[in-house]
């Protein structure tokens, strides 16, 4: 049993990091088709994302030494179809007949690896009926593949990491973990009468999509924060300098691209969400609305180090006074936008430029 608990110890320290990486992409995607992140549909996707790697730690751990496994002659594959239950009827007291023979054959480490292999895949078809509505034969396909991955990586030796393969590479764990991907796919209507169908999560999501949340939004200026960050690398690499990549990424991304797109950033376009105003929205007030923040505010640690720099070339007192101008603005505006994703609370330029966050997210039928 401490051989399986291995592989399920390690998942749980692995898996916040996996999850740490894929919360990104997910969290795009999910603005992006339904303009909001239920809780329940976050644990589905990811309570599969931790099966699977349980799944694969299950194929792959405890891991032996290098040393050991060079000196393995065991064979590395067996292509006999059902030579396991060969195995079972030879190395057990299965006597089909006999009901009392039962129990002592399950307690046989063969039967126990076969039952085992079963009921590895027997989540996976769950998952693929009730979240991803998979048809029965694509869920035997898939379940096939998943299996043939598992076979495929222990023949590999752990990608090439071992001299030889550590583990028996069987056709027969293709046809058992096939047959529990498609046991949980008969099995998961037992399950889904207690979960809300997948039509339900969708429309749950779609009706929350039609407002544009505090997290919404905040999640759509971190994306565009990150497409800053990274343009300005891929510029600083090229030797160009801060303010004029600077200028160029927002007048590229945040004055013109918001003239035709609806006052759309890159962090709006992939949460969907747009500006407008609702007795008519004018191009100007775009300009309103983004160059206080991105050429007056988001910049001012820079200005400071400018201000800086010029206390040695002019009147000291005229830069510092400068400085703490600055300084106040820029801890204003910055209370007032942290405090705009948890209240009504509006920026001090949308006053001026009367544009609000809309939902871009259709409801579904």
């Amino acid at each position: 049993m401490s051989v399986y608990l291995i592989p399920i110890q390690v998942a749980m320290i692995v898996f916040p990091l996996i999850a740490f990486c894929l919360t990104l992409p997910y969290t795009i995607y999910q603005y992006h088709k339904y303009g909001s992140i239920p809780i329940l549909r976050t644990l589905i996707i990811f309570s599969f994302i931790y099966y699977l790697i349980n799944a694969y730690f299950m194929t792959m751990l405890p891991l032996p030494s290098i040393e050991s496994v060079a000196k393995m002659t065991s064979p590395t594959m067996e292509l006999r179809p059902f030579h396991s239950v060969y195995e079972i009827i030879r190395t057990t007291p299965f006597i089909y007949n006999d009901p009392s023979t039962y129990l002592p054959t399950l307690k046989e480490s063969n039967m126990m690896v076969t039952l085992f292999n079963i009921l590895l895949t027997l989540p996976f078809g769950i998952y693929l009926r009730y979240y991803f509505q998979c048809s029965l034969k694509k869920t035997i396909f898939l379940s096939f593949l998943l299996s043939l991955s598992f076979e495929l990586i222990q023949l590999s030796a752990l990608f090439g990491i071992y001299p030889r393969p550590y583990r028996l590479f069987e056709v027969d764990d293709l046809i058992t973990n096939t047959l529990g991907g498609t046991l949980g796919y008969a099995m998961t209507p037992l399950f889904a009468r207690f979960l809300p169908t997948r039509e339900k999560l969708d429309a749950i999501a779609y009706e929350k999509g039609q407002k544009v949340s505090k997290p919404r939004k905040f999640f759509a200026f971190m994306i565009d924060a990150i497409f800053i960050a990274f343009i300005m690398i891929i510029f600083h690499f090229f030797q160009i300098s801060f303010h004029i990549s600077y200028f160029i990424i927002i007048t590229v991304f945040y004055i013109i691209l918001p003239f035709f797109k609806h006052g759309q950033t890159p962090g709006k376009l992939l949460t969907r969400i747009a500006l407008e105003n609702t007795e008519g929205t004018k191009k100007y007030q775009y300009l309103i609305h983004y160059i206080p923040l991105y050429l007056f505010i988001l910049p001012t640690p820079y200005y400071f180090y400018q201000l800086l720099l010029l206390t040695k070339q002019i009147n000291p007192i005229l830069c510092y006074s400068g400085i703490i101008i600055l300084l106040i603005i820029f801890f204003l505006t910055l209370c007032q936008f942290i405090l705009s994703f948890f209240s009504s609370t509006k920026m001090w330029f949308d006053y001026f430029s009367h544009l609000t966050h809309i939902s871009l997210i259709q409801q579904k039928d």
